[in-house]
């Protein structure tokens, strides 16, 4: 064997420069159920006009010559909102950050991971504010045949339409959005029924807006996102986020007097709106410090301009 060696020349193998391997998920959906709302106030109030009187019709509105009109009006009540601050920081020591051969930026990179954990939270949070029981107008949980993977039996085209025609009757405006959890998604997009749609027309393969075109609605959002369940340092346990529910909503952008379901309340303390990032020095453990933090509060602001179907898979 000829000397030195290979190992004698090399002994560590080179760093590559232009690959490395990551994980995260590829989007965050906590907007398309909640959107944000900026405000410049960490809390605050905004006004409910009362719906029962934009609906009802009201005795005299004919007049009779000389005669007074008929004086009406109108209620009114509120909501409050108080934006909680969540935030992470994470250091990187001098002595890391000198001896790093990774590709990256370990600082730049080191935002991205705060950030990324800033959106993992939210994104629990309104799961856990929005995609249960209890919160909206009407919630109907599916049972038996009702359930999607029965497609035999089960007629998810009929339960959107009543959903529909509840949020219509009770509020006057017509949901726009399907939320639904990926594994409600899985069954949804292959029921025979939604396929029958399409079956003359080209090749049965259902994206969320063909879907979408079936039941009527502008959008179909499928939350796909998912964490890691199991404590720091043990088996990685992947768990989707959103559940198998599948919630029908009003949402639009925030505003005056506008149909909206639900409401992420968010201060902008910072002048960074959704979130901030700061840094700072600690000499005392030789460390740049990054942080990353927003305040926020979830808020259903109008409970009937919501339905969800609950367990819509078995």
């Amino acid at each position: 064997m000829p000397l030195p060696t290979q190992t004698d020349v090399r002994p560590v193998n080179p760093v590559l420069t232009d690959l490395s391997i990551g994980y995260k998920n590829e989007r965050f959906l906590a907007d398309k159920i909640a959107p944000f709302k900026r405000s410049s106030e960490q809390s605050g109030t905004y006004f409910i006009y009362t719906r029962d009187y934009w609906f009802r019709r009201l005795q005299g509105a004919i007049v009779a010559p000389g005669a007074p009109y008929t004086r009406v009006g109108y209620g009114l009540s509120s909501g409050t909102f108080k934006c909680l601050e969540r935030g992470f920081e994470k250091a990187l020591p001098d002595a890391i950050r000198k001896a790093s051969q990774t590709p990256e930026d370990l600082e730049v990179k080191d935002l991205a991971f705060l950030t990324n954990l800033i959106q993992l939270e939210l994104e629990k949070d309104v799961a856990a504010a929005a995609f249960v029981t209890g919160v909206w107008g009407t919630s109907t949980t599916l049972t038996g045949t009702d359930q999607w993977n029965d497609f035999d039996a089960s007629d998810p085209i009929d339960k959107i339409e009543v959903a529909k025609r509840t949020i219509r009757r009770n509020t006057g405006a017509r949901p726009n959005v399907l939320f639904l959890g990926a594994l409600a998604w899985e069954k949804l997009k292959e029921h025979p029924l939604i396929l029958d749609k399409y079956k003359h027309t080209q090749k049965a393969i259902m994206t969320e807006d063909l879907v979408a075109a079936v039941l009527g609605v502008e959008e179909v959002v499928v939350g796909d996102s998912v964490e890691n369940t199991a404590n720091e340092g043990a088996t990685f346990t992947g768990a989707d986020i959103w559940t198998d529910n599948a919630l029908l909503l009003v949402r639009n952008a925030p505003g005056l007097e506008v149909a909206v379901g639900a409401l992420t309340f968010m201060w902008d303390e910072a002048g960074n709106f959704p979130w901030a990032a700061q840094s700072y020095r600690d000499e005392n453990v030789r460390s740049d410090i990054q942080r990353v933090f927003t305040h926020y509060d979830i808020k259903i602001v109008s409970a009937q301009h919501g339905y969800i179907l609950l367990d819509c898979v078995a």
